[in-house]
């Protein structure tokens, strides 16, 4: 999330280091650990996951909009939105290694002149207010702390136009690993023995900053400027990290059933519109090709 130079006038304060730098995000973790790198890899860039155009699909993205994708990581959704007939896909990414991926992907797919990336700060958009139809921030929101998370969703409602649509998802959740996962361990003698105290991989405790509950993420997002957000738990179940079959199957089991959803249910989505209560400024879209012609 590095500082961007065109916005130095209008936030003349500097901001404070990341919390995970820059270069924790290096080119093997989205080459090889980063959802959807099987697709991303084997293609050479050429394929992303089926995932993107769904969201898309069901935010109601229209050709003629403006998309920013904040922490595009390999750019796999600009390229769809280009795909799609988006008057400008843009992605905002603070490691150099997503950055050149990115600009990998969209030569690849052959959409590098309708879409592009900036290497920038999630906390200081550098596109002037409502200037954007829709953001997306998928697997974002856990990478950054509270104080960071607050900040980019401000910043998220002061570029989107009035009426604009922010989709979220972020995994894991907090609950299955602090809630569901000790509880268990605490469970059998056996397992309290030979489980880990924190079922987390490295990389999990590194990055993973600001693990989300359905009520924690809505109150984020509502102190954001979005009222009435929609905030609610997906459909993964993520075992992979139990040590025990029976603990596994007891996540499925608890993951069919609505009052145990929240024990089990891996990940969460959120949509928001910015409300449509003051005038778009003339000539944002303009503004926004400005910046673009800067870099």
């Amino acid at each position: 999330m590095g500082h961007h130079a065109g916005v130095t006038d209008a936030h003349p304060s500097p901001l404070p280091p990341a919390r995970v730098p820059a270069e924790a995000y290096d080119e093997h973790y989205y080459r090889a650990t980063c959802g959807g790198f099987e697709e991303w890899t084997s293609s050479e860039g050429r394929q992303g996951a089926a995932i993107y155009a769904v969201v898309l699909d069901r935010a109601g993205f229209r050709a003629g909009q403006v998309l920013l994708d904040v922490g595009t990581g390999r750019g796999e959704m600009l390229a769809v939105a280009a795909d799609l007939g988006a008057r400008l896909a843009l992605g905002i990414e603070y490691a150099a290694a997503a950055v050149a991926l990115t600009q990998e992907t969209l030569r690849a797919r052959g959409v590098d002149g309708r879409a592009h990336v900036l290497l920038s700060d999630a906390r200081r958009l550098p596109l002037p207010d409502a200037s954007v139809d829709m953001v997306t921030m998928l697997d974002v929101i856990e990478h950054l702390t509270p104080a960071e998370l607050d900040l980019a969703l401000r910043e998220v409602s002061r570029v989107l136009r009035p009426g604009g649509m922010l989709v979220g998802h972020t995994f894991p959740t907090r609950t299955i690993y602090d809630l569901t996962y000790r509880c268990l361990r605490l469970a059998l003698p056996r397992w309290r023995r030979s489980w880990p105290v924190d079922p987390r991989v490295d990389e999990e405790r590194l990055m993973h900053v600001n693990e989300q509950t359905v009520r924690g993420l809505r109150r984020s997002v509502t102190r954001a400027g979005f009222p009435g957000a929609d905030v609610h738990l997906g459909q993964m179940v993520y075992t992979a990290f139990l040590p025990s079959l029976s603990a596994r199957r007891l996540y499925e089991r608890l993951a069919q059933h609505r009052l145990t959803r929240p024990l089990a249910v891996a990940d969460m989505w959120v949509y928001a519109r910015r409300p449509d209560s003051s005038p778009v400024p003339r000539g944002a879209t303009g503004a926004v090709t400005a910046v673009m012609s800067r870099q």
